[in-house]
C-alpha cells in the first residue's frame, strides 16, 4: 500500500513538470471530439479494485472490479456435533454472523464536462453486484464454519476530476460511493 501511494505521489510530480510543454502543442477546443481510455486503481472500505474504460467526447463507460485482494479468516467446512447451522435458518444461540466481501462489479456511464483546458469534471451513475461470504462465528470460542453467500446489488454514483498533464494524458482522482477513493490516468487522443 504504501509502496503504491509513494508511485502514485512520484509519477504525479514527475508529470506536473511536463505541463508547462503541454501547453505549447496544445489547443484546447470545448467541442472537440475527445477520445480516451482510461485505467484506474480504488481504496476503500470494500477493498482494492480496479477498473478501466473509455470516453468519447463528453460521454464515457467504466467497468471495475474490487475485492481482488480480499480474504476471509480460515474457517471450518465440518459443523460441530450437535449444533444445526442452515442457510435458510437463523444462527443458534451462541453464533453470530461474521460478513466478508468477496468480490463486486460494477458498471458505470459517466459524463464529462471540460471546465477549461486543463480541468475536466466528472460524474457517474451506475450497477454494482457484490456477493459476501457470511461465516458463523461461536461467541465462545471464536471458531468460525460456513454459513451463507449473499448477493447485493443496486445503483451507484461518483464524482470526480481530471487534469491535463500532457497532450495525450490525463490524471485524475475522485469518489465512488461503493468503491471508494479512485485515482485513474487516461490517454487522450483526437
Amino acid at each position: 500500500m504504501k509502496k503504491i501511494t509513494a508511485c502514485i505521489l512520484i509519477i504525479s510530480l514527475l508529470s506536473l513538470t511536463s505541463v508547462s510543454m503541454a501547453q505549447d502543442k496544445y489547443v484546447w477546443e470545448p467541442m472537440l471530439p475527445i477520445k480516451g481510455i482510461f485505467g484506474d486503481i480504488s481504496f476503500g472500505n470494500p477493498g482494492l479494485g480496479i477498473g478501466a474504460g473509455g470516453r468519447y467526447m463528453m460521454f464515457g463507460l467504466n467497468l471495475g472490479l474490487v475485492g481482488i485482494t480480499n480474504t476471509s479468516p480460515a474457517y471450518a467446512k465440518q459443523i460441530p456435533t450437535g449444533v444445526t447451522i442452515r442457510r435458510d435458518q437463523p444462527l443458534p444461540n451462541g453464533y453470530e454472523e461474521e460478513r466478508f466481501l468477496s468480490t463486486m462489479i460494477n458498471v458505470d456511464a459517466m459524463f464529462f464536462l471540460d471546465w477549461t483546458e486543463n480541468v475536466s469534471f466528472n460524474v457517474s451513475l451506475g450497477y454494482y453486484s457484490a456477493n459476501d461470504s457470511i461465516l458463523a462465528k461461536n461467541i465462545v470460542s471464536g471458531s468460525r464454519y460456513i454459513y451463507r453467500n449473499e448477493v447485493k446489488s443496486g445503483m451507484c454514483y461518483g464524482v470526480g476530476l481530471e487534469y491535463v498533464i500532457h497532450v495525450s494524458a490525463n490524471i485524475g482522482m475522485g469518489y465512488h460511493t461503493e468503491r471508494g477513493f479512485v485515482f485513474r490516468a487516461t490517454y487522450i487522443w483526437w
